[in-house]
């Protein structure tokens, strides 16, 4: 009875471990800061957008160091004015693929996809 509790014990502290484990990505929207990574590690990269307007960012990065895995549009709740808004921003899911440093570059292009109106670039570091 002992040993069954004992294994009871030890089979939920590793679940638990495991799906601390399995939490969403960290969100990073600030280009000053380095994004340290692992390698296989997933992040996110965020930055307002306004979709009606015809104005989208668009990524690149070096495919040898990053796999860009989605390009998606959410939303999310701020506080302006004292005020609870919601606002929209363009997420940028990768994972890291080896060890090394790179780059994320971000441009805002309009509906001639021609002209940049905006760049950031982020930078990342893979360990």
């Amino acid at each position: 009875m002992r040993s069954l509790l004992l294994l009871v014990i030890a089979s939920v502290v590793l679940i638990s471990m495991l799906a601390g484990c399995s939490g969403e990505p960290a969100i990073y929207r600030e280009p000053d800061e380095v994004i340290t990574v692992k390698v296989n590690q997933e992040f996110i990269i965020a930055t307002d957008t306004n979709p009606p307007t015809g104005y989208m960012w668009t990524a690149t990065v070096d495919e040898s160091m990053l796999e860009l895995l989605s390009a998606t549009i959410e939303s999310r709740k701020v506080e302006i004015q004292e005020e609870e808004q919601t606002v929209l921003e363009q997420h940028f899911r990768c994972r890291a693929l080896k060890k090394g440093n790179t780059e994320v570059q971000l441009a805002l292009r309009g509906p001639d996809v021609i002209y940049v109106w905006a760049e950031k670039t982020f930078r990342v570091e893979i360990r």
